[in-house]
Order: C-alpha cells, then structure tokens, then sequence
C-alpha cells in the first residue's frame, strides 16, 4: 500500500478530540480506585527503590527484578509518579491513562501511514482504546509495563514507517533506539523485531530482500538478550514450569486453543475475567481450536501469496505478538490474561476495519461503515466504563474473578485475605477453607491459611499450613511467616534456617534481617545481633524499632554511648514510643545521667513499667 502522509488539518484536530474524550470518560471511574492488593504494593507503595533518583535507586532499576519482571524504565515512570504525587494513587492511575491515550494517538497515526482513509485510522485507534480487554493494563496500576511497552513499541512502528519512506540511518537507529526502550519497559518488547515484518507486509514490501532481514539484526540481539534476562527474572521469581504435569503435545494444543480463544474474547467480550485458568483436561473444544489456530496460519500463507498483504500482515502481527505469551515456556498459574492482547489486538482490528470500509465504499455505502463504527466504539465504551468498577476495590476484584470462576481458589484465598486485613477472622478461615477445598495443591491458599492462623494466635494450625505450603513450593514469603512463628514461639534455633532462606531470595529484606538478630539476640549472641540489626538497618533507615532494639543490645553490652546514640534516633522518628524513651532512661540511669524526663514520658506515653524506675530513680 501507498503511505499517505497526514497533514495537521481540522479533521485530524477533530479525530484527536473524539479519541481522547471518548477515552477520558471511558476511563472515568478510575480516579476512584486506590491501589490493588494485586501486586501494586511491590511495585509501588512499599518499594522503596521508587522513592529517589539517586545512583541507587536508577541501579536497582536496572539490577533487580520485581515480581518475576525486569523493566527498569517501568521502574524510573512509578518513581516519576512518586516524585509529582507521592503514595496518591491518582497520580498513578492519570499517568497510565495518559500513556494509553498516547498509544492511541500512536497508533491512529500509524496506521494513516498505512493507508489513506483517515476514518480507518480514526476506528482502528478508537476501538483499540476502548475496548474493555484493555481495561487490566490501563487501571490496574501494576500492569504500567504493558502501557509503557506498547507505547514504545508503537511509536517504533511509527518510526518504522517513516524509514521505509526515507530509508536513513537515523531513522532506523531511532527505531533501534524506540524497540530498546520497549525491551527494557516488559520483555515481552522482543516481539518488535517480528513486528516490524507485519509493516513490511501492509506496505506492500518484498521480503525476498536481504535488507529487510539484515536491518532487524540489532534488535533481534539485544531481543535475544532481553529474552534470556527475562527467563532469568522469570526463574527468581519461581515462576517457570508452573505446571510440569503437562508433556510437550499438551502444551501444543493448549498454545493452538489460547490463540483462537484471545480472538473469541476479543469479538464477543463477555465475561471477561483477569485469570483465566487452564482447562481441568483436554477435550474437543481444546483440539478444534488447536485446527482452527493452524486454518489461521494457513490463511496468512495463502494471504501472502494472493497479496493480500493487510490480511496476512494482521495474522502476522497478532500471531508474533500472543506467540511468547501462549505458555510454550510455561509461567504463572493461568492458561490466558486479558493484558497479553494489549498489542496483538491491532492485528485484528486493523483488517476488519480497512476490508470493511473498502467493501462498503465500493457499494457506496460509507455512511454504514461510520454508523457501524460510532456503534461499536460506543458499545465499547460503555462496556468498558461498566468494567472499572472492578478496579474501584479489592472486594469487588476479587468477587468479580469469583463470579466469573466459582472453583478459583485463588479469588476465595485473595477474598479471605481481605476480611483478614480487616480483621473479620471469622469470614476470612471460611474462604481460606473453601480456596483449600477447591485446590489441595495451591501453595498460597495454604500460606495465607498460614498467616491467618498465625495473627489469630493459633500456632499448631499455623505450622501445619506453612508446612503444607512449603512442602509445595519453597515460597520465600512462607519461610519469612514460619521464622515469625518459630521466632514467637521462643524457637530461634528452628526461625534462623528458615530467614536464612528468605535472606538468599532476597538479600535486602531489611525485616529478615531484623527477625535473624532477635533470634540471635535470644540466643544471646549479642555481636552477631548487633551485626544483624546493623543490616536491617542499612537496608531500611526508616524504621525506629530496628534502632531501638540494637540501642537495648548495646546497653545490655555496656555500649552506653552508642547504646543511647540509637535510642535518640528511635524517639527522634517516634516521639511517643515509650519502650525507647524508658530504656534510654535506664541506659542513662546506669551510665550517671539525668533519666528521670525520660522515664516519666515513658510513663506519659503508656509505658507501665516505667513506674518502678521513677520511684528508683526520680525519688528527688
């Protein structure tokens, strides 16, 4: 196809309102939600490698993973966010949203690169943007990768479009430059070298050229690259082969019939969920779907070869896309995800839109396709808008993923979850009990039945659930809860192995180290305590507790003055702990200081056992 330029024009200025009104007020409601218990708190609102721009914070950026993930500029946009609006989850929620408009704004662009009627663009952008599987990227604030790459990724293919116009180094160092940043925002970026092969097809290119491969090698090294770090992060997280039970011809044919059903839920959006578990077993609709993948790959090679090129170009586009997503290298615990169509989506609607304003300009009948359109994207809309309600609380996410799958155990353990926060015990063992019932097997429902046990004070129950739960994965969060319990329970020859576990997946938990020095503490080995306090510490500056009990271990060695320096800094960042205000007044008391105003507003401030040392002490 001929590319069109596009020209500021009034038209253009009238496409660009309808496409951002029509996405501000289908995005609405999201200024109403917080963050999610799902996953925001990690990446956001407890990771204190947000909270800066020092040399620190950009090189843990680049040298952590989060939750499975590496996206170090994923990471530098939250701190961003932080920085303009602090822990407010409406500043995060306005930047995803705005990155989302400007995917669209990306994307109307492009494809009027591609071909000439602007109202192709126009729907192609609106139906993109509207369409409610987008609502899991754009209002759940932990999916800010998917946005950020699609942008990236969009902007590349708008770039690509220009090279193979003006086909100059720069240009395509650009889009070298736009794919790297898309990489480094989700992994699943590498797809962009493929990509690239589908704009090679819609603008009528001839892949027999050996320029069209030998200019995507840069990318597809750093692609290679990025894909090796990803399986790593992926590992870290103990994500990989989460469902070992399945041999290599199951895989096959659940990939052929999560390909086919992202397409279903793309044209008959409903009852969309965010997990979409594995089929219990294998049956006739797994392998129709599995033929019907393969009759669409087939349609791309005879596309191609009738040049049909917008066609095959979509198949192309949508297949490179979902390909790394469709559990040949099998992750996580569920078969699909509504996020993973963010970009391949445009593989279908570029095709449907163009084929059908061209059939109905040639009966001369546009105003149907423009009817049909404003209908659809309508219709969208409100389904959309009507779908972030689920993000308005955790209650509703979680009842939403239920009623779509009553048997999901991981909606009942995450609803249990949240009547335990509250601290409704009752409700929160009886869908504890239930995500058990449903699946035996899943480790979190037993480390949450563990946690739950744990606070209610039940520490038989509890051990059994951790033990339960580890003896199914060796879950770093289950060693950290069975170390607290052994840790209360006066037991830290048996809490130390286990934080020892916890400290080798994450050797910067600052409480880890905190639990390891009170065990060491109770095994009065005061040095190694000490030195255990003092990585707490180093790690987290901003808790007062960590101060105070090295400031108690110091006193207890006679370390008077750094005993006491610790305990300024412990009532300097709570003025009301009256534990720190009491045992600095005893440290000074046995060093020949005045103690007495410390004693008495340890008193002021509910310290009951300050009362003794006033009447020792203060008797003047």
């Amino acid at each position: 196809m001929k590319e069109i330029p596009v020209k500021s024009d009034s038209k253009l200025w009238l496409h660009m309102g309808v496409l951002l009104v029509a996405i501000g007020t289908a995005y609405s409601k999201v200024f109403n939600a917080g963050f999610s218990a799902w996953d925001d708190a990690d990446y956001v609102f407890q990771n204190k490698d947000i909270r800066g721009f020092s040399a620190e914070h950009i090189s843990a950026w680049f040298s952590h993973f989060y939750i499975g993930n590496y996206q170090p500029l994923t990471m530098a946009s939250y701190a961003i966010d932080h920085m303009l609006g602090g822990d407010q989850p409406g500043m995060y929620h306005f930047t995803s949203l705005l990155l989302h408009a400007c995917t669209a704004v990306a994307l109307y662009f492009f494809i009027n690169r591609l071909q000439a009627n602007k109202m192709v663009g126009l729907f192609v952008a609106l139906i993109f943007a509207l369409h409610p599987v987008q609502t899991e990227s754009v209002s759940w604030i932990a999916e800010r990768k998917t946005l950020m790459c699609g942008l990236f990724s969009l902007l590349a293919l708008l770039k690509y479009s220009t090279y193979l116009k003006i086909p100059t180094t720069k240009n395509l160092l650009i889009v070298c430059l736009l794919g790297v940043a898309a990489m480094l925002s989700k992994a699943v970026g590498v797809a962009l070298p493929l990509s690239l092969l589908a704009v090679d097809l819609w603008m009528a290119r001839d892949l027999k050229s050996k320029m069209v491969w030998l200019e995507k090698i840069p990318l597809l090294i750093v692609a290679a690259i990025v894909g090796a770090v990803a399986i790593k992060a992926q590992a870290s997280g103990h994500f990989l082969n989460a469902h070992p039970e399945y041999g290599a011809f199951d895989t096959v044919v659940y990939a052929g019939y999560a390909y086919v059903q992202y397409i279903v839920h793309f044209l008959v959006p409903v009852q969309l969920s965010v997990l979409y578990p594995y089929p219990e077993k294998l049956g006739v609709l797994q392998y129709l779907y599995l033929l019907v993948a393969l009759l669409i790959l087939a349609l791309g090679v005879i596309a191609y070869r009738k040049k049909w090129y917008v066609l095959c170009g979509g198949i192309v586009f949508y297949t490179v896309n979902i390909m790394l997503l469709l559990q040949f290298v099998q992750f996580g615990d569920v078969l699909l995800a509504d996020r993973y169509m963010y970009l391949a989506c445009i593989g279908i609607i570029f095709p449907a839109v163009y084929y059908l304003f061209a059939w109905l300009q040639k009966l001369s009948k546009q105003v149907v396709a423009l009817v049909a359109g404003v209908v659809v994207a309508a219709a969208l809309l409100v389904m959309t808008f009507v779908r972030n309600d689920i993000w308005l609380s955790d209650l509703n996410f979680f009842n939403a993923i239920s009623d779509a799958d009553p048997n999901s155990a991981m909606a009942q353990y995450s609803i249990g979850a949240l009547y335990m926060r509250v601290g409704d015990y009752a409700a929160a063992e009886q869908h504890m009990s239930m995500a058990v019932a449903i699946d035996p097997n899943s480790y979190k429902a037993w480390y949450n039945t563990g946690v739950l046990y744990l606070r209610e004070r039940k520490p038989a129950q509890s051990l059994d659930a951790l033990n339960r739960c580890l003896a199914l994965r060796e879950y770093p969060k289950a060693y950290f809860s069975r170390a607290l319990l052994y840790q209360g329970m006066g037991k830290p020859e048996l809490a130390i192995p286990d934080i020892d576990k916890v400290l080798e997946d994450q050797p910067q938990n600052a409480r880890a180290y905190f639990i390891k020095a009170d065990c060491l503490e109770q095994e009065a080995k005061m040095p190694e305590a000490i030195d255990y306090y003092s990585k707490a510490i180093q790690y987290d500056g901003t808790d007062p507790l960590f101060y105070e009990r090295r400031g108690m271990v110091y006193g207890r060695t006679r370390q008077n003055t750094e005993a006491i320096s610790d305990l300024d800094k412990a009532v300097d960042m709570d003025p009301e702990n009256g534990e720190a205000l009491y045992y600095r007044g005893v440290i000074k008391y046995h060093s020949g200081q005045e103690p007495c105003n410390d004693l008495k507003a340890a008193l002021d401030h509910g310290y009951k056992q300050a009362a003794e040392a006033i009447e020792k002490a203060c008797k003047h």
